[in-house]
């Protein structure tokens, strides 16, 4: 499922507020208030941008999307959730209700969001990465497969899913291409050919977060070169299309670090 609410730090419940909407929204979705939107608008919720130099003065991250109040309602396949569908229609809202939707705002520091990691879009699983060369030091993986990111430096999170360091997390230290991460804290074992190794972009405790265009789950394989700022709380990378972080956004990221 895409974002949603984990709990609290304080154990308080979600605080939930109802808000038009500036474009279609879905639930599961992380939203931003276009009140101060330079493009004009609603004063609604519009989805998250992805994180870019060229979105860094956009509205802060509001929270996520939980439902739809109007009658407009209707699944989405690409979004994986309801949506309130924006409209300025006058015999649209009158038959449907004005475009609405309630959203549990994201307390820094304290709200837990829980969301799925893929690759790049929602529903692609991160690529394994199969061993080609072994490292006796257990510090490098090298990977023929060159379908993953050049993470920047500390941003990334490798778990071995095959071999002697099943089970064993460390943080990428330094990512010298698309096929070589290198770590500090070396596995406990040597990493052998043939081990099975998974790398998202996201690492433990103070990390960069990066969503897709739908705004529905974590871009797992982003180079992190710009980013909202969390606190990550638990990362699990165990099962291929089911990994999952749950984070706080924190004061900051309610803006956008690069």
């Amino acid at each position: 499922m895409p974002f949603a609410i984990a709990g609290s730090l304080t154990g308080s419940a979600p605080i939930i507020r109802t808000f038009f909407v500036g474009e279609t929204v879905y639930e599961g979705c992380l939203v931003s208030s276009q009140t101060n939107d330079t493009s004009g608008g609603t004063g609604g919720v519009v989805l998250a941008d992805v994180a870019s130099e060229a979105h860094e003065n956009d509205q802060p991250i509001l929270g996520i999307c939980v439902g739809v109040v109007d009658e407009s309602r209707a699944y989405s396949s690409t979004y994986y959730g309801n949506g309130s569908t924006y409209t300025t229609t006058q015999a649209t809202i009158a038959s449907t209700g004005t475009p609405r939707v309630k959203v549990a705002l994201a307390i820094p520091w304290v709200t837990l969001i829980k969301g799925p990691i893929y690759n790049a879009a929602y529903g692609t699983a991160l690529t394994e990465q199969t061993v080609t060369t072994a490292s006796s030091g257990g510090v490098t993986i090298t990977a023929a497969n060159n379908a993953i990111t050049d993470i920047a430096d500390d941003y990334a999170y490798a778990y071995c899913r095959k071999g002697a360091n099943r089970g064993h997390y460390r943080v990428v230290t330094t990512s010298t291409s698309t096929t070589v991460n290198t770590v500090v804290v070396p596995f406990p074992y040597g990493i052998a050919l043939g081990d099975v190794f998974v790398i998202a972009s996201c690492v433990p405790e103070f990390g960069g977060l990066d969503i897709p265009a739908t705004a529905n789950c974590i871009d797992g394989n982003n180079n992190i070169d710009a980013y909202y700022d969390v606190y990550y709380h638990e990362i699990n990378l165990e099962e291929s299309g089911k990994e999952y972080a749950v984070f706080s956004l924190l004061p900051k990221a309610c803006s956008l670090g690069a």
